[in-house]
């Protein structure tokens, strides 16, 4: 913090480059956050920084702010940008979302302290993009693989035949998902094999569907066309079986450079 105490240095994420990288183009950072500043921290190395007041961004204020989901979507975003920006041009260590130390000199200092972890971590990224797979199960596939039943003539049974109804979409996107579950994980395999690493998270659903892969990939950035065609075929295969493909990014690597922080 400030002599004052009225502000902490924020860390946007770290950067290797010959020189420092210039922020001239970069997006503006999180709301009410100062400029973009590039701070040495080692040789080569460069933390994209700015003065953020505490008033905004004090431990107080952000506990305040986590609980309202589009104050944290705003600044997740802005966040986002600015190391998407320098890491489309740079091997790029991103940073957590609001990771702050009371001055500049501490945040050096935590970067020199884990120098070799870090240059590691930049080893490991370099030239390599992540990206994000997702497989859910297509619920219209499931309800049109459900048996299209007469029409119901005794207004006194039309409640148990919606209940019977329902209980055969759910039996059918049961079977759905335990016909399909072998091709969704060859399918993983299959993208695992053109990367460099991959990282699975526990699924769960995804726009009230059940979602049964979510995984990062670290792609090769020379690959990404190649990675990109194999997509596609994996995504018309299991479209074949129910299921729907997502593919997001490039992104910077986050989820393959956690052991840095």
């Amino acid at each position: 913090m400030t002599a004052a105490r009225n502000s902490a240095t924020y860390l946007y994420c770290l950067v290797e480059a010959d020189r420092p990288p210039s922020s001239a183009t970069a997006p503006p950072g999180v709301p009410g956050a100062g400029g973009l500043r590039i701070v040495p921290a080692a040789a080569r190395l460069w933390l994209v920084a700015a003065e953020a007041p505490l008033k905004l961004y004090g431990s107080e204020p952000i506990e305040r702010g986590l609980r309202d989901l589009e104050w944290v979507a705003v600044r997740g975003a802005a966040h986002a940008r600015v190391v998407q920006h320098f890491a489309r041009r740079f091997p790029t260590v991103p940073m957590k979302l609001f990771t702050l130390f009371s001055t500049e000199d501490r945040a050096v200092a935590h970067v020199r302290g884990a120098e070799a972890r870090v240059r590691r971590a930049l080893a490991r990224v370099a030239g390599r993009q992540e990206w994000g797979v997702r497989v859910r199960l297509d619920a219209a596939l499931a309800r049109r693989r459900v048996p299209r039943q007469p029409a119901v003539a005794s207004p006194r049974r039309a409640g148990t035949h919606f209940l019977l109804a329902k209980k055969r979409e759910r039996d059918v996107a049961r079977a759905v998902l335990r016909e399909g579950r072998a091709a969704v994980e060859d399918a993983f395999e299959a993208l695992a094999g053109l990367a460099e690493g991959t990282r699975r998270r526990a699924a769960a659903e995804m726009n009230g569907t059940p979602l049964v892969l979510d995984a990062a990939l670290l792609v090769e950035a020379r690959q990404g066309a190649r990675f990109r065609r194999a997509v596609r075929r994996t995504a018309a295969a299991l479209a074949a079986r129910g299921y729907r493909l997502s593919l997001t990014g490039p992104w910077p690597a986050y989820n393959f450079v956690s052991d840095t922080r």
